[in-house]
């Protein structure tokens, strides 16, 4: 994986990848290469990641609109790359495999957080009133499964955790309320009731 913001960083990374892959024997397990953060990503250089099985790996909080996207790093990168930021959609509808984190301790570990922005591109307040590109939002199921078992198949664990299955780790996060019959902007209301760690309790509300 490669830490990696701007257009510029990502692209030097694709190739770096692509040539990598071009030299070296394919590994049984396959190749899961992953940029972490892309920011902004140059329009020609969205394929290439589905092409080469690239995982993009999104912080969604870091697009909270509120003040930095919309003041200093719009005002810094230009509208038109401003554009393209955090295009998990798109990114999605292009064949590319994402998945979500939360970048702590930059930012609050609270995954409610990250999904929140993921579904509504709204601040936890409500702003801006119809999102920061808005078109950019996902699905409550995209977003669940971009913490939990995207992530997974990221770090090749997909066979050990990321979903409630027979056999996966029994780490299970219960919530106040059914979520899913929730309007997404009321995803930060629900509180947990209940932790499990390894099959084990280790936290009731």
């Amino acid at each position: 994986m490669t830490h990696a913001i701007g257009d510029g960083a990502v692209r030097m990374t694709l190739d770096a990848y692509e040539e990598a892959a071009r030299i070296n024997p394919a590994p049984a397990r396959g190749r899961r290469h992953r940029i972490e953060h892309a920011e902004t990503i140059a329009p020609s250089d969205i394929p290439r990641f589905g092409a080469s099985n690239t995982i993009v790996s999104y912080m969604p909080f870091h697009a909270n609109p509120t003040p930095a996207q919309l003041t200093v790093w719009t005002a810094n990168i230009g509208a038109e790359r401003a554009s393209r930021g955090w295009i998990v959609r798109r990114m999605l509808e292009s064949g590319a495999r994402v998945t979500l984190g939360s970048d702590w301790p930059v930012v609050d570990l609270d995954p409610r957080l990250q999904m929140h922005m993921a579904v509504t591109r709204r601040t936890p307040d409500g702003q801006p009133p119809d999102g920061w590109l808005p078109e950019q939002a996902i699905s409550l199921e995209q977003a669940i499964e971009g913490t939990t078992a995207w992530p997974a198949y990221a770090s090749f664990e997909d066979h050990r955790k990321g979903r409630l299955a027979p056999g996966l780790l029994a780490d299970v996060v219960i919530l106040s309320g059914d979520i899913f019959a929730w309007p997404p902007d009321r995803l930060l209301d629900a509180h947990v009731s209940m932790t499990i760690f390894d099959g084990k309790v280790v936290y009731e509300r």
